[in-house]
């Protein structure tokens, strides 16, 4: 199983890094935060994110 089986990734951190001034709305998940990203939520995950 591959990590692509476990779960969606949108894009990597290099393509674009969420954070304050990013132009996305940060959502606070817990003990981390999602970004709003066209209609979904990205959440980083080691060196991309993943889609919520």
């Amino acid at each position: 199983m591959t990590t692509e089986d476990t779960h969606p990734q949108h894009h990597t951190v290099d393509a674009h890094e969420h954070g304050e001034g990013c132009g996305h709305e940060p959502v606070v998940h817990g003990d981390h935060v999602d970004y709003l990203h066209d209609t979904h939520a990205h959440a980083r995950h080691d060196d991309h994110y993943d889609e919520h």
